[in-house]
């Protein structure tokens, strides 16, 4: 489902149609060429958390990978990364090994901040991004 408003597209994916509908907040916002994913974590389509950090932070580049397909853009066009998370150095080498199975090298512009909670309950991990589309929209 896509929404017009003077901020651009609010793309929801049928993923994020229930989070959408209960905080007005879309999976993504695409203005032009640009789209703004809207920072995901590790929850399953049931709605449970992974339950371990790694599973967690598939499952979250596995949700923003949706975000991005529904705002029509992938992987490859993504250009900036904010990732938060609870206890980043003991995730370091696991994320970056994760990162690897969605984006190839260079990585795009990233910056991982350690935080002491996230809004979903039992989430260790959360990705936003930037991703700029050079390709014509099908």
């Amino acid at each position: 489902m896509e929404l017009t408003s003077s901020r651009g597209v609010a793309v929801v994916s049928e993923m994020t149609a229930e989070f959408f509908q209960a905080t007005h907040v879309p999976a993504a916002v695409r203005r032009d060429a640009t789209v703004w994913v809207t920072g995901q974590t590790g929850t399953r389509p049931d709605g449970s958390v992974a339950a371990t950090t790694s599973e967690q932070i598939r499952q979250t580049f596995v949700n923003v990978g949706d975000c991005l397909e529904a705002a029509g853009a992938s992987w490859a066009d993504v250009v900036q990364m904010n990732s938060y998370s609870v206890g980043l150095r003991q995730q370091g080498e696991s994320l970056l090994e994760i990162a690897a199975e969605f984006l190839d090298p260079p990585f795009p512009a990233w910056t991982a901040v350690g935080v002491v909670e996230l809004w979903e309950e039992g989430a260790e991990f959360e990705l936003e991004c930037v991703a700029v589309v050079t390709r014509e929209r099908t």
